[in-house]
């Protein structure tokens, strides 16, 4: 289906559709807008072609459903929804997540102006593009910051158990690993959480390729985290092997970019393996014809 004729249907089907299309698009680039000014050109792109596919689902799934206008229930409940929005807008805001109140008030109110005037069906397709557009682009650093640390402190028990299975003397404590002769420390940079906006739009695209129903498409999308964090581990793992070999040179330079990509690219592997355990029966035949 064309943009052109998805647009066209949106028009007749929804006319308030491209209103809220065109809302969550204006939210998403003005929350944008800090990350170039402060040279996060890579985050604020992926983040915004993330935002980008959101919407256009979200718009897709409004043409593929029949209008419904909203009952007296659901105008009571949106009602409500907005009392809540403006308690939570008026809590206190000054600290991180104290200040998502108000991000989260303003994905309420967005909410519950599609209930009220389009009916839940449009706006429960409506929540989680409002929810990445209002809460999580405007405080992409503080999210990243707060993952970073469990995702490292998994990949490093991990690997610490794995190093041991090698027969390896190996001491893990926080997010550092400590051999003989040697001590890793599993940095932000290290913890794949650079490469997590990236990995949520290409798993988000993945899941919508592999999969038809809906609950499958979320059973495979929470695998991300853990396939970050096992392809995190499988680099530290390699890591520890070629130092042995190879020396301190593994530790910097070439060596550790590369293994980088490695990590991207095993976590990648993982994701779309258990895609295709996931996959439906009938799609499998598809595919083996």
């Amino acid at each position: 289906m064309s943009m052109k004729k998805t647009y066209s249907d949106l028009l007749k089907k929804h006319p308030l559709g491209a209103l809220y299309g065109t809302l969550l698009g204006i939210v998403a680039f003005s929350a944008t807008v800090p990350m170039f000014t402060s040279g996060m050109w890579d985050a604020a792109l992926v983040d915004l072609a993330m935002a980008t596919v959101l919407i256009v689902s979200m718009l897709k799934s409004f043409t593929a459903t029949d209008c419904h206008h909203s009952g007296f229930t659901e105008k009571c409940i949106a009602w409500g929804m907005v009392i809540f929005a403006n308690i939570l807008a008026i809590l206190p805001t000054h600290d991180f997540p104290g200040s998502l109140s108000t991000a989260f008030a303003f994905t309420i109110l967005i909410c519950a102006f599609v209930l009220y005037f389009s009916g839940r069906l449009m706006a429960f397709y409506s929540v989680i593009p409002a929810l990445w557009c209002c809460v999580f682009m405007p405080y992409h650093e503080e999210f990243m910051l707060l993952l970073s640390f469990p995702l490292r402190l998994s990949a490093t028990v991990l690997s610490a158990v794995i190093l041991k299975l090698f027969g390896m003397s190996v001491i893990y404590s926080g997010t550092s690993l400590n051999l003989p002769g040697v001590s890793i420390a599993i940095t932000d940079a290290c913890s794949g959480i650079n490469q997590l906006d990236a990995f949520i739009l290409i798993a988000f695209i993945t899941v919508q390729m592999f999969h038809q129903k809906s609950w499958l498409k979320l059973l495979h999308f929470a695998f991300i985290i853990p396939a970050i964090i096992i392809g995190n581990t499988l680099r530290i793992v390699l890591t520890v092997l070629l130092f042995r070999v190879c020396g301190e040179a593994v530790l910097q330079g070439g060596w550790h970019v590369a293994l980088g990509y490695v990590q991207i690219v095993l976590a990648f592997a993982i994701f779309m393996l258990i895609g295709k355990i996931f996959a439906e029966p009938n799609r499998k035949i598809t595919e083996e014809k």
